[in-house]
């Protein structure tokens, strides 16, 4: 029997820890095909980030190491292949998942790696390892690129039409090892219950085809209950456009069945259907309602109508946005706008006002942005794509978001759009950094009180309150918070060696996003911080009662260390006045004493756990703000 081993790599060997799906979904695929049984003995999955030479001690007389690659562990890969050749030079090398191309370059770029496979692998491993035992033609397998005789050869591409005969990763106990042999190990899953995606947008290179091909019901339930029982915390759902099938209503009720049953997943975080209808709003309100996920996703990337047309992609009006924030917000649901920055065609301007224009549709709730990356799949990977629109790379460290970056070794990188024809790489910074100031103080909450009033009752724009709140942390105001946005401005200008996160022990071993750093720091200093922003505040033209109120009510919203119970008096309706333009609509504001009581639905006791619960997991419903959960509040008028 000859041993074959598969390899998927953790992105950091540190806890919570991804188990291998991908890999994981071939090993199983192999495992129960009778022919590929009979001549080979499929080893343990390998997973963990361990150090080279002791991961190294794992293997034994292998036949063929397939390694699936990713963006977070291309560089390790190479390294253990590398390490192996040397150990074992007649070990088959095979390299695929989303990080090789779809042609053989890497074989001319990497003289260690003996074969590529390319889209998807289950059917095509079992292929390749019978002609391999039979001795045939490795060009009637499919998704395969290999050397020749007469140079590299890349076979033709297929795609499954039948996903009915494949088994589950989890149900056939693929995971059974690690999960014995880290117990202290934290680990998440991944969940598929369809591939295929009907769009085409050019950063993307997620789904091989645009029809969307359905695994079986049965397997899918079958694997939510596997999660649950092996107290699986958070569950990832991998498909493109969940919500985009009516039967994905079904599998949200069956995840929420299954957490009242077991207890778990805690999370299921789906990618929701970019077109956002009343499939996504049904299976949203299902895992929400039950505290399963934390909002549903209103995708922009981009308001920009050249970047838009440039990237493949079609947007919901803002006026539908609108409509859909407002249906969202009266359920109760919260949902977060995803934008990218550094897409072709986009300007310092436009990226600005966009996110400015989606705070006029309603989004005060949360916002994300990321920096464009490129893969080599995706169109903006072709050479001539980024030259027609004038896109420049850096290629930067990999930095450790939400967990700690422990790569034991071996750093990796990726390459990101820092430049185009309309945004130089100084405008790019300062957008970005833009963006980080709209975050810190709008959608954490620190200004969005002043700048929803100021918008409603003087006609002050989001745009030109947040570009003035900008000028004054980087050009007016002195002290902590002038130098903590210039340190963070600067290493955002340096592409090529600084860590793009914000890192501090006492909100844990952990990297977090800029805004999230900064959000941090200010409620951590917060009696400096007021000092600091009140003069700010204080240059519009506010009546100065309702000036103190105010400041008072936005004060005492930002939720603090060891916050149980806060009682606000107030002699405005704020309260009211607020959650009406919060869910699209508007009450008067008036002159009236007030009182508002609220207890907190969760208390924490450090500032590492504020930050995980409130900033990390909390963020998209607004848990910086202790208004977030409605069903906590009492409001009366005297």
């Amino acid at each position: 029997m000859k041993n074959i081993y598969f390899v998927q790599i953790a992105l950091s060997y540190s806890s919570p820890c991804f188990l291998p799906y991908s890999i994981g979904c071939i090993a199983a695929y192999v495992k129960n095909d009778p022919e590929v049984a009979s001549h080979y003995e499929i080893k343990d999955v390998i997973g963990m980030r361990e150090k080279i030479e002791d991961v190294l001690k794992r293997f034994d007389n292998p036949y063929m190491v397939a390694f699936t690659n990713f963006v977070w562990n291309l560089e390790y890969n190479k390294k253990l292949a590398i390490e192996l050749k040397r150990l074992y030079p007649d070990v088959k090398i095979v390299f695929g998942g989303h990080s090789v191309p779809n042609n053989a370059s890497f074989l001319d770029k990497y003289d260690f790696i003996d074969y590529l496979m390319h889209n998807e692998g289950e059917e095509t491993t079992a292929m390749f390892l019978k002609a391999l035992e039979a001795g045939s033609d490795l060009a009637d397998v499919p998704n395969l690129s290999y050397r020749s005789e007469n140079g590299n050869i890349t076979t033709k591409a297929y795609y499954a039409t039948d996903f009915s005969s494949y088994p589950s990763p989890y149900t056939e106990g693929i995971f059974d090892n690690l999960l014995k042999e880290y117990p202290d190990v934290e680990f998440h899953a991944t969940l598929e219950t369809n591939r295929g995606c009907p769009y085409s947008c050019s950063y993307c290179e997620w789904c091989f085809t645009k029809k969307i091909r359905q695994f079986p019901m049965e397997k899918i339930k079958s694997e939510i209950e596997w999660i649950a029982k092996n107290k699986i915390k958070y569950c990832y759902c991998a498909d493109a456009n969940f919500g985009i099938l009516k039967r994905d209503v079904e599998i949200a009720k069956y995840v929420v069945e299954q957490n009242k049953k077991y207890g778990y997943p805690n999370v299921f975080k789906p990618c929701y259907a970019k077109d956002s209808d009343d499939t996504v709003f049904e299976a949203g309100y299902i895992l929400n309602k039950n505290h399963i996920d934390k909002g549903v996703t209103l995708a922009y990337q981009t308001l920009d109508k050249t970047a838009l047309e440039n990237i493949g992609r079609k947007n919901l009006t803002l006026e539908h946005f609108s409509g859909l924030y407002s249906r969202y917000s009266e359920a109760g649901i919260p949902t977060y706008t995803e934008l990218i920055i550094g897409l072709p065609g986009e300007t310092y301007e436009s990226f600005c006002k966009g996110m400015c224009d989606l705070l006029e549709s309603g989004q005060s709730n949360s916002m994300t942005v990321y920096e464009c990356q490129v893969y080599d799949n995706a169109r903006m990977g072709d050479p001539e794509y980024r030259k027609k629109h004038g896109i420049k790379l850096s290629r930067i460290p990999s930095f450790g978001i939400h967990y700690n970056p422990d790569f034991n070794g071996v750093q990796e990188y990726m390459d990101v759009i820092t430049e185009t024809a309309t945004m130089s790489r100084d405008e790019w910074v300062r957008a970005f950094m833009f963006s980080v100031v709209l975050q810190t103080f709008h959608h954490l909450g620190f200004t969005r009180f002043f700048a929803v009033y100021l918008n409603k009752e003087k006609g002050i724009s989001y745009y030109d309150f947040y570009s003035s709140l900008f000028n004054y942390i980087y050009n007016e105001c002195v002290g902590y918070l002038h130098e903590f946005f210039i340190d963070l401005y600067n290493r955002k200008s340096d592409a090529e060696t600084a860590d793009w996160t914000y890192q501090r022990d006492e909100f844990g071993k952990v990297g977090w996003y800029f805004e999230e750093g900064a959000f941090l720091e200010m409620v951590y200093h917060s009696d400096e911080f007021w000092k600091t922003i009140k003069p700010f505040l204080e240059n519009f033209d506010i009546e100065e009662s309702l000036f103190n109120d105010l400041y008072k009510y936005q004060k005492s919203l930002i939720r603090t260390l060891d916050s149980d119970e806060i009682c606000i008096t107030s002699n405005y309706n704020f309260y009211p006045y607020f959650q009406a333009i919060e869910d699209r609509g508007y009450i008067e504001l008036r002159k009236v004493e007030s009182v508002l009581k609220i207890k907190t639905h969760k208390t924490v006791r450090s500032w590492a756990e504020y930050a995980r619960e409130f900033v990390w997991f909390g963020k998209r419903y607004s848990a910086t703000l202790l208004i977030n959960y409605r069903e906590h509040i009492e409001y009366t008028e005297k």
